[in-house]
């Protein structure tokens, strides 16, 4: 059973806090701009229920397979995962900051698919 005492109210509202600050970032920002200029653009939403409509056939149907390629490497999606993978960064820091607080044999899973380099490279 929880007991609620005053401690863990106090580290919920300070986790709200610390969310609230979180969001007001740069890079979180950034990705809510990307993220909206993804959905606005019409073209690329239509290409994209075209590809999920004929899923089923990519392996038969070489168009279909060519137009996930293209998708796949346009700038408003590449650009939306730089600012996704920005976004894993600065939360795996905040993570591995509180973790260092409490010991440095706390390990944080970064999970960042562009911190190596990724399919574009590293974009800093």
């Amino acid at each position: 059973m929880l007991i609620i005492d005053e401690k863990i109210i106090e580290l919920d509202e300070l986790a709200d806090r610390v969310a609230a600050a979180f969001m007001k970032l740069d890079v979180v920002a950034d990705f809510k701009a990307r993220k909206l200029a993804f959905e606005s653009d019409a073209e690329l939403q239509q290409k994209l229920q075209t590809l999920e409509e004929n899923r089923d056939y990519i392996t038969y149907r070489p168009e279909i397979r060519a137009l996930q390629q293209e998708i796949l490497m346009t700038d408003a999606i590449y650009q939306l995962k730089i600012a996704e993978n920005d976004v894993q960064m600065s939360l795996s820091d905040l993570a591995k900051a509180i973790s260092g607080v409490i010991s440095d044999a706390i390990v944080v899973d970064e999970n960042l698919p562009l911190k190596k380099g990724g399919h574009h490279g590293h974009h800093h």
